[in-house]
């Protein structure tokens, strides 16, 4: 006997524990650091305020007997400003898909609908806590990007060309994307929808309403430095975020790296060298000299790169017995564990202290809810939708802790 499932039916499936479960589940292992980070609420609204200490106290040194004492040298402190970055995932159904035959056939349809609401959210949230925050996905490999075009070459994932191997440059896009180029070609408002990629090139419709210049950045529709600010933001130092990754400023979390050196990440360019371990020791001696221990935690590369340490090592000590969830065998680099993670930029090396990185949020992802329940009419249609929605950014309140090797061969 056919049934009708009610409004009411389908916003208690939506309330459900474990569906709410599963979406904050959904996110922790959307962010590549292996681990469930912290959470920490905002302090003021959507934001969370605290004191950053960028000066150390000089009222000390030595003296004689009978001299004056040093003179008071006070701390410097100014505050970190985290603002929260709003993220939202769609849930629909039309009328036509709340009728069923059977009960069994409703909660078999709604639980896949709401996996692909999960996996939505975690693949775009994924990319993101890689990202410097700018929202950009590709660069214009394309000249002759002409007015009436409907495919265009890209390059440069994360907006730099060590974000992807030269012969796969459309990893952060997918189709059915609705993409923009640069800040203003959206096609009036409306963007353009990817219909079909190849590993180099995009084809969208409709065509491109005006003409496009060689290495405009491509963002999703509308999201244009409003994203979480990731990895290669908080990591950076003023002349990374400025010259390397072109934001427009080096301010992380509203202080400064110009003024704040002591705000900033470690980088060390390999300027297109390959991959060897005196390299990546540069690198763990430029965290260590700033952080003053060994505490990084993690190591988060490219399985190109994975590939390329293991043939640096002699066969006898290329595999460690350590194993991630599910037996996955890793390597490591003297007691640093080594993982893969596929949305990472190709050709760079990524070392962190997780203890230092948190999710910076006003409360989990959650359904709006204007009290009449998460679904609400969509207007003109006969169908009903419901926003998931999540105000959240990464927090990491001390940089000198990470670090990044970049440009490596390919």
């Amino acid at each position: 006997m056919a049934i009708t499932v009610t409004k009411a039916e389908w916003d208690a499936l939506l309330q459900e524990e474990y569906v709410h479960e599963g979406i904050v589940s959904a996110v922790n292992k959307a962010t590549p650091f292996k681990s469930k980070l912290r959470r920490k609420s905002m302090t003021s609204g959507r934001r969370r305020i605290y004191p950053v200490q960028v000066g150390m106290s000089q009222g000390n040194g030595a003296r004689g007997e009978n001299e004056s004492m040093p003179e008071y040298g006070a701390e410097e402190f100014v505050d970190a400003i985290v603002e929260a970055k709003y993220n939202y995932g769609t849930f629909k159904v039309t009328g036509p898909s709340m009728e069923f035959s059977t009960r069994h056939a409703w909660v078999e349809f709604g639980d896949r609908q709401l996996k692909g609401t999960k996996e939505g959210l975690t693949q775009d949230v994924g990319r993101q806590c890689w990202s410097d925050g700018s929202g950009k996905l590709a660069l214009v490999n394309d000249a002759a990007a002409a007015l009436g075009d409907t495919t265009v070459t890209v390059d440069s994932a994360f907006g730099v060309s060590w974000g992807s191997l030269s012969t796969k440059t459309t990893i952060l896009l997918r189709k059915n994307m609705v993409i923009q180029f640069g800040a203003s070609e959206d096609n009036s408002g409306a963007g353009y929808k990817i219909t079909s990629l190849t590993t180099t090139t995009i084809t969208f419709t409709p065509g491109l309403a005006a003409a496009v210049a060689d290495d405009t950045a491509i963002y999703k529709l509308k999201t244009k430095d409003k994203e979480i600010e990731g990895f290669l933001k908080f990591v950076g130092t003023a002349t990374f975020m400025t010259s390397v990754m072109g934001l427009s400023s080096a301010i992380y979390h509203g202080i400064d790296r110009t003024a704040y050196d002591s705000w900033e990440g470690n980088v060390v360019n390999a300027a297109s060298a390959a991959l060897t371990l005196a390299l990546i020791r540069s690198l763990r001696d430029a965290v260590f000299e700033r952080a003053e221990d060994e505490e990084s935690n993690l190591c988060i590369v490219s399985p190109q790169m994975a590939a390329k340490y293991e043939a640096l090592l002699n066969p006898g000590v290329r595999f460690v017995p350590q194993t991630l969830k599910g037996g996955v065998s890793i390597l490591e680099h003297d007691g640093l564990k080594i993982t893969k993670d596929s949305k990472c930029p190709k050709l760079s090396w990524q070392i962190m202290n997780t203890q230092y990185i948190a999710w910076a949020q006003t409360r989990d992802p959650h359904w709006d809810d204007d009290g009449s329940g998460p679904l609400h009419r969509v207007q003109g249609q006969d169908a009903r939708e419901a926003l998931l929605k999540w105000y959240a950014n990464l927090d990491v309140d001390e940089p000198r802790r990470m670090g990044i090797l970049y440009a490596i061969a390919a």
